[in-house]
């Protein structure tokens, strides 16, 4: 036997409009959070660092050119393993050299100077951090929560 059952058009809607803006939601967090990120200008990187609540300078206090070590120290995995934790790896650019962009972050709550350091390679964003640079100071994922000791 079979049933028939009425379908809720309205309800039906709803639900397929749902599944949109969650999947939306869901491409925009990889595309913020993955290497995909492309990179042309400093200001391109100031937008993927307002994608985190960050309010930073407009122009990088500084823009260096920098050697991932072709050999990792136990400091140089850690940091990997919060590159890792925030879907980057750094381990695929071993010895290669990339450029890194320090921003002035604005709007963090810790007190005293606090940067925003991005890793560009080839035009992508390949990883990064927010951190202090004082005594007491800290190192966190771009997203202000994952630390290097989690």
């Amino acid at each position: 036997m079979y049933k028939i059952t009425r379908v809720n058009k309205r309800r039906t809607i709803m639900l397929v409009v749902i599944a949109v803006l969650a999947a939306l939601f869901a491409v925009r967090c990889a595309n913020m959070r993955g290497a995909s990120v492309r990179v042309e200008s400093p200001a391109d990187i100031t937008v993927f660092l307002s994608g985190f609540g960050w309010d930073v300078d407009t122009e990088p206090v500084t823009v260096r050119s920098v050697q991932i070590p072709a050999r990792f120290t136990e400091t140089y995995e850690q940091y990997n393993a919060l590159q890792r934790r925030q879907g980057f790896d750094l381990s695929k650019y071993r010895a290669d050299i990339v450029e890194s962009y320090t921003f002035r972050v604005l709007n963090h709550p810790a007190a005293g100077d606090v940067f925003a350091n991005v890793l560009v390679f080839r035009g992508r964003i390949i990883g990064g951090d927010i951190c202090s640079f004082a005594i007491n100071g800290f190192m966190t994922g771009f997203d202000g929560q994952l630390t290097m000791n989690n």
